[in-house]
């Protein structure tokens, strides 16, 4: 078997059991979010080439935080292209949809390979509290990460071979005990009220109740099995809203009872005090943007309990302690009613929150404060630019003051770095995706810029003595 995937950041990565960790999201892999998009049939290649064009880095040790990746689930189809001799697409029709009759249903990023699928498809929409609209169609790259287009006839054909009773024979399996070692519990965060098994997540407090949910835009589904009552649970919308689903979830699982109250000694809440990044983030490319919009503030509510907050998605919940670093809080979806700290030599290693990734601390640079106040001074300094700009031109135009070519240059070229990079992360925003051809454009320009404002303006320094270019020069230090 071979494989394209350049050295991991911890050396003991790649093993049978790191395929594990993969199903698990326990790799360590970052977010991946360059290119993951096509937008034409003709740009379609090889599925080897897609994941070596672009492989997340191993930010975390394997086995010690979940972190939810498309690109981990993405690689074990790789695998199984490489063990089958087959495409990944022509393995799951052959060895699933055909002997399931799933004749409706198509795995791949186009889904032209059943004829009139697309003609029937639902339109998707997405929905921001006020009002809806269309949202075009996402065709992955990374496919066998989310990418199957059928009915939802065909897919609780699916759901019910999966949800046959534990021992019963099933077309999925060529024995039961495949689907029992399947569905066993493979990881857990620390106070998760819900655990994983090789890539199946348990329903919050619910371990017999096994499913996944995911979305694209326009689209959601969940999709949950429960063997023990041989029942399968489906909620398809066209609409990318997560509350809704799990509240239609909420209404059809009988929820347990609050946690009883474990008794233990004194603990030092100040340490879990301040900001959480999701492990699910980009770490070292400007995608890290994305994580930053779901930043969370634990802070101190009277002696003992804990205020969750997510500035940006206007959640506020009071967490009351029931355990070692162990929280609940009974006003909110099964989901969320958990929260705990993994506390190693005396400081936090990770936090449990919600399904699919645990949260890691922030630091101070990458908190809240610190983002916003590093996204907001580049917006400042752009509009300074603009500023500075607007005003020189003034001079020239009502004549108070001479056209100098160099006097305008640099804040040209500060406004042309700010403006490159604030437009270049609306418009990747918009497509759920950065492209990489765009990347290289922006951090082309801005380049640049800096260089040709850089020198332009050092030369006018030399010369004239300028105080007012030291500080043009300041602000563009500034900005990069």
């Amino acid at each position: 078997m071979t494989f394209f995937i350049t050295p991991f950041h911890y050396t003991d990565c790649f093993s049978v059991r790191q395929i594990g960790y993969g199903a698990n999201h326990t790799a360590g892999f970052e977010e991946e979010l360059l290119d993951l998009r096509y937008y034409s049939a003709s740009e379609e290649i090889p599925f080897k080439e897609v994941l070596s064009a672009h492989q997340p880095k191993q930010v975390y040790p394997p086995g010690t935080v979940s972190a939810y990746s498309n690109y981990g689930a993405a690689l074990a189809a790789l695998i199984v292209e490489e063990a089958s001799g087959q495409s990944y697409k022509d393995y799951i029709k052959e060895h699933i949809l055909l002997p399931l009759g799933m004749t409706h249903t198509s795995v791949g990023p186009f889904w032209m390979d059943v004829d009139g699928l697309l003609d029937h498809k639902a339109k998707g929409y997405s929905y921001n509290g006020k009002g809806f609209w269309r949202e075009d169609e996402m065709h992955l790259r990374t496919y066998p990460a989310g990418a199957m287009n059928g009915t939802a006839a065909d897919l609780l054909l699916f759901a019910e071979w999966l949800a046959k009773a534990p021992g019963e024979e099933t077309q999925l399996f060529k024995s039961p005990e495949t689907k029992e070692r399947l569905f066993k519990e493979t990881w857990c965060s620390y106070g998760a009220n819900a655990g994983l098994s090789h890539g199946f997540w348990q329903y919050a407090n619910h371990p017999g109740i096994l499913g996944h949910e995911g979305g694209t835009y326009g689209f959601k589904t969940q999709f949950w099995v429960e063997p023990e009552a041989e029942r399968a649970i489906l909620i398809l919308t066209n609409v990318m809203e997560t509350d809704y689903c799990s509240a239609i979830m909420e209404a059809i699982i009988e929820q347990d009872a609050r946690p009883l109250k474990q008794e233990v000694g004194s603990q030092d809440l100040s340490m879990l005090y301040g900001d959480y990044l999701p492990a699910r983030s980009a770490w070292s490319y400007v995608g890290k943007i994305q994580a930053r919009m779901q930043i969370i503030q634990i802070s101190k509510e009277g002696e003992e309990n804990l205020r969750l907050k997510m500035p940006l998605a206007d959640k506020d919940l009071l967490y009351e302690p029931v355990g070692e670093y162990q929280f609940y809080c009974a006003e909110t979806i099964p989901e969320e009613r958990s929260l705990a700290f993994s506390v190693s030599d005396g400081r936090v290693t990770s936090m449990t929150f919600r399904l699919a990734h645990d949260y890691v601390p922030a630091g101070p640079l990458n908190g809240f404060a610190g983002s916003f106040l590093s996204l907001g001074s580049y917006i400042l300094l752009t509009v300074l630019w603009l500023a500075i700009l607007i005003v020189l031109g003034s001079k020239i135009v009502c004549k108070r003051s001479s056209f100098q070519w160099q006097r305008i240059i640099l804040p040209i070229c500060g406004l042309i770095l700010g403006a490159a990079g604030i437009a270049g992360m609306l418009h990747w925003f918009s497509l759920y995706t950065i492209i990489s051809t765009e990347l290289n454009i922006v951090a082309g320009i801005g380049i640049a810029a800096a260089i040709c404002g850089i020198f332009t303006e050092l030369s006018y320094v030399v010369k004239r003595k300028n105080r007012a270019s030291v500080l043009r020069l300041f602000y563009l230090h500034c900005k990069l």
